[in-house]
């Protein structure tokens, strides 16, 4: 068996697991310091020991013979003490041509805590010689090689984001999480090989703009003031989840997709207390939506109809998902009735947090006289004692829905 198969073998394991192969025979000794994914995921134990996880990625990485690293990535809670050896590790990365780079200096899931001590980006990749001090107007330095980069609780301002695009040009996938600095997002130009664009956030950001490069999914998730998109043509997948804040673009969501209305396969949103206005307004027809997902709180006007004029700008759509935020009860479920068109591609639909209430009853009802190729019906159960009356168990839910869930309609509890 030649070194090639057992280095695609050992990459299969874990980490450490692969390291421990070493003490098999003279042969396994270094077979492993020719993995091209170096995956050091500290996890819950080692989180409590910073020299330990550092001592563990020093050791790997001078032991590292491969003249090339395919996936590199710290998983730890680190901070501005450990800048040193962050830059290194970095530095190893840039230079084994490192093409999925991942820097995640928070415990998962993120204690609220923890977001307020973002590591800044390591300075000494702003210095292009890597030889020096680094001085403030130096610049990140380039990565040919990089096609994707996750930062997670790191300090990324607007000027380092417009340096790693135009430095990384190859670059496909960027994902950014909890950065304390990023206000103003400006991500635009052909040029750009962007394809896939996470912004997640626990700050105010007071603008996003993104326009003329192929973007093809986009995910957003925080307090925006002004989301902006414009010229994206091969935008087919968009994620939107927008805390409210004053003076914030939350009330006319679907304004802010509407450039895009036709090239959309995949959408989720979040509406927190829909507007007459919203339906009335600002709802795009979106004729290539397959598949959709909705949050929806809870408001004075009638959710089901606002719902009904969502499905109607989605007349190809082929699976809902629909996770329940309100607490008003449905009203006027005839007029719902009235205003919504069969839809005849419709089969899939998921109710999130089903509680059992007469409004969540009645939304099944709608979505059957809606959906006329419906088949399949997926309940999730709301999981919180407080809001699930009458459903003390999933064949409770089966009951109720039995006698509403026409033939030929699969029902599943999960």
């Amino acid at each position: 068996m030649s070194d090639d198969i057992l280095v695609m073998i050992l990459s299969l394991l874990p980490l450490k697991g692969a390291m421990a192969t070493s003490i098999l025979s003279r042969r396994w000794r270094f077979v492993w310091c020719n993995l091209t994914k170096l995956n050091f995921d500290g996890g819950e134990t080692l989180n409590k020991y910073h020299s330990k996880y550092i001592n563990h990625v020093n050791s790997v990485i001078q032991s590292h013979s491969h003249p090339t690293v395919q996936d590199f990535r710290i998983r730890f809670c680190l901070t501005k003490r450990h800048k040193g050896v962050i830059d290194k590790w970095l530095q190893f990365a840039i230079n084994k041509k490192v093409e999925f780079l991942e820097l995640n200096l928070m415990n998962e899931p993120p204690k609220v805590y923890e977001l307020y001590g973002n590591s800044d980006y390591p300075l000494r990749l702003f210095d292009t010689k890597l030889s020096r001090c680094p001085s403030l107007n130096a610049t990140v330095v380039e990565i040919l090689s990089l096609k994707k980069l996750v930062l997670k609780k790191v300090k990324v301002t607007e000027t380092i984001l417009q340096e790693f695009l135009t430095n990384c040009p190859h670059l496909e996938t960027l994902f950014i999480h909890y950065s304390s600095r990023m206000k103003i997002i400006r991500v635009y130009g052909h040029a750009l090989k962007l394809k896939h664009f996470t912004i997640v956030s626990e700050w105010r950001v007071d603008s996003i703009y993104l326009s003329d490069f192929d973007l093809v999914s986009f995910t957003c998730k925080g307090p925006v003031a002004d989301l902006r998109l414009s010229h994206l043509p091969k935008l087919k997948e968009v994620d939107i989840d927008i805390k409210r804040i004053r003076e914030m673009l939350g009330t006319n969501v679907f304004d802010q997709i509407s450039s895009c209305a036709l090239t959309l396969q995949v959408l989720s949103i979040n509406i927190d207390v829909p507007k007459k206005s919203e339906v009335l307004d600002s709802i795009p027809v979106l004729p290539s939506v397959k598949k959709l997902r909705l949050k929806i709180g809870g408001g004075t006007y009638n959710l089901l109809v606002y719902l009904a004029s969502i499905l109607n700008a989605c007349p190809n759509l082929v699976t809902l998902t629909i996770q329940q935020l309100w607490t008003s009860p449905i009203i006027n479920m005839r007029r719902a009735k009235d205003v919504t068109n069969p839809h005849e591609h419709l089969k899939i639909v998921e109710i999130e947090e089903y509680s059992g209430l007469i409004c969540d009853v009645k939304l099944v009802k709608y979505i059957i006289h809606t959906a006329v190729a419906l088949k399949k019906i997926v309940i999730d159960p709301c999981r919180d004692r407080a809001n699930a009356r009458n459903l003390g168990n999933n064949e409770a839910a089966r009951c109720q829905l039995a006698s509403v869930l026409p033939q030929g309609v699969d029902l599943c509890i999960l």
